[in-house]
């Protein structure tokens, strides 16, 4: 008996990523924006966790640095595999500051937040007569180094990034349906 809902495996935490993801990308207005926003960074940074329970111990060892049952292994599996997974760190980041209202492990990014807002599509030209088929849409953003971005291009590279290292471990199990 498991507490997981029926999900098994690293590829199956993946998918539910990419359906995260679908979410974030269809959200009506900010409360379910931000609720998708954080369902993508807490899901992405758990997939480690599910790839570290699935590996065998040489595996373990070699992508964590850590022996199977070690008590730094997650801390380990993001050292050796940041350049794999560059985006891992920025999900981190945020699951943790969502889940205890600030980062309570590890370094933090000081550099960086999150937020919403709203944007418009199309862009509204304010010298303009606003056109009746002006939508409003919400917009969840990182900003890093004073810059911001459209969080969900920081999800979507997630899991790409995902993907190819499950491929490349051996660990990505094609779709069954169900």
């Amino acid at each position: 008996m498991t507490k997981t809902f029926g999900l098994r495996t690293p590829t199956d935490l993946y998918r539910k990523l990419v359906h995260d993801i679908e979410r974030l990308d269809t959200a009506p207005y900010s409360a379910p924006l931000s609720y998708a926003a954080y369902d993508c960074a807490v899901t992405a940074t758990h997939i480690a966790d599910w790839v570290v329970h699935t590996v065998g111990s040489a595996q373990h060892l070699r992508l964590t640095g850590k022996t199977t049952g070690h008590n730094e292994a997650m801390k380990g599996f993001g050292q050796t595999n940041a350049k794999r997974l560059p985006a891992l760190e920025f999900c981190r980041q945020i699951a943790n500051a969502v889940k205890h209202v600030k980062v309570t492990r590890g370094p933090t990014m000081d550099n960086m937040t999150t937020g919403r807002s709203v944007r418009f599509d199309p862009p509204i030209d304010f010298t303009q007569p606003i056109p009746p088929d002006q939508k409003m849409l919400p917009h969840a953003y990182i900003t890093v180094d004073d810059k911001s971005y459209p969080v969900i291009n920081l999800f979507r590279d997630m899991a790409v990034q995902w993907q190819q290292f499950l491929l490349e471990e051996g660990l990505f199990e094609e779709d069954q349906d169900e």
